[in-house]
């Protein structure tokens, strides 16, 4: 299987960013994603649920994300899917936030922006 070049998955959705850099802190299940969605005072991103479980599966389905058989938690019971980042998922997210200064430098110079 050949591998996927970081760049190919750019631009992210915000939502596929967001979670991809919660999940560079360590593995979660949903419901520990979901909560750490909730408690970034500057996520401006909003996320259902049902909307995070689709995500999930679908970044897994990339292999930016993967389902960590060997990881339990005792807040994630028996039956919780743990996702872990892949280093794919940390490439991409890393071709991200580098895409992203990129785009943010374009706007302080074009707009006139003082940088934060």
């Amino acid at each position: 299987m050949r591998t996927a070049e970081p760049g190919s998955f750019l631009p992210l959705s915000p939502a596929d960013f967001q979670l991809l850099l919660i999940l560079l802190d360590r593995p979660r299940h949903a419901y520990g994603i979901a909560g750490a969605v909730m408690e970034q005072e500057r996520a401006r991103v909003p996320l259902e649920l049902g909307s995070l479980y689709r995500i999930l599966a679908r970044l897994d389905r990339s292999g930016l994300i993967e389902v960590d058989t060997g990881a339990r938690s005792v807040s994630a019971g028996p039956r919780r899917k743990i996702y872990c980042i892949t280093e794919l998922g940390r490439s991409v997210a890393t071709a991200e936030a580098h895409r992203l200064r990129e785009v943010l430098s374009l706007a302080e110079a074009r707009l006139t922006l003082d940088p934060a």
